[in-house]
């Protein structure tokens, strides 16, 4: 069997990329450390959301980051979709209220089909739903909708229309598997912004985290040149001019 390709080094540029990543993701592992500390009942259900999502978007960049040092770099960009994922849904989560419900609504009914179709796994399902309401509804006035919701709704409701119409596409052709990602068609697209959009989710939690949580969390002004310079190698990928 024919071993996965692995890239050895990386060039300069790439590896200052991974170097900010680094240490943004550390601060990142910082900031949620502050949460456990802490040990306080959270906000609202949007303010656990955003934890959750933080805890998600700091493994699949620790993941992404132990890929790419040992030059894993297709098998690296698997993980990038996921990232753009829970972003999109905690963002679009903090800015309209009762859109978490609805997520959570959403991934109920996915659950049910690992289940057979059955009058007691119905009466069961039911259940969950009926618990699920009640838990939301702990919140007076809290928006209960049982209405599914996609990925794009969710692009849209998060203002990220943009962000999925083009980097969560792409990205999606890796997580599938589609034959151009696998023959490396996508790579030339796709290598030069592949850890700038791991930095974007990891500074967009870091900003999630600051402004729903009370977590802990460092000035980051030091690094915003930095982050700039990489936000424009990325616009300027998909075709934007940089002014």
């Amino acid at each position: 069997m024919e071993n996965p390709k692995v890239q050895i080094g990386h060039c300069k540029e790439e590896q200052d990329l991974l170097d900010l990543l680094k240490e943004l993701r550390s601060i990142l592992g910082d900031a949620l450390d502050s949460l456990a500390n802490q040990n306080q009942t959270p906000q609202s259900a949007e303010s656990r959301y955003v934890s959750d999502a933080a805890v998600s978007v700091n493994h699949l960049s620790d993941g992404y980051i132990l890929l790419r040092d040992s030059g894993r770099v297709h098998t690296s960009k698997v993980l990038i979709r996921p990232l753009i994922d829970i972003v999109i849904k905690a963002t679009a989560a903090t800015k309209r209220k009762g859109f978490l419900f609805r997520i959570a609504y959403t991934e109920l009914q996915e659950m049910k089909k690992l289940y057979d179709d059955t009058p007691e796994n119905a009466a069961e399902a039911a259940k969950c739903e009926e618990a699920l309401k009640r838990q939301f509804s702990k919140e007076p006035g809290y928006p209960i909708e049982c209405k599914q919701v996609n990925g794009r709704y969710a692009a849209e409701v998060a203002e990220m229309l943009e962000n999925y119409d083009t980097a969560y596409r792409i990205y999606c052709e890796f997580t599938h598997s589609a034959v151009r990602a696998v023959r490396g068609t996508l790579n030339p697209t796709t290598d030069p912004i592949d850890t700038t959009m791991v930095i974007w989710a990891v500074v967009m939690m870091l900003n999630q985290l600051k402004a729903f949580t009370p977590a802990k969390i460092i000035d980051l002004s030091s690094f915003n040149g930095r982050i700039i310079l990489a936000q424009a190698a990325m616009l300027k990928a998909f075709g934007h001019t940089i002014s």
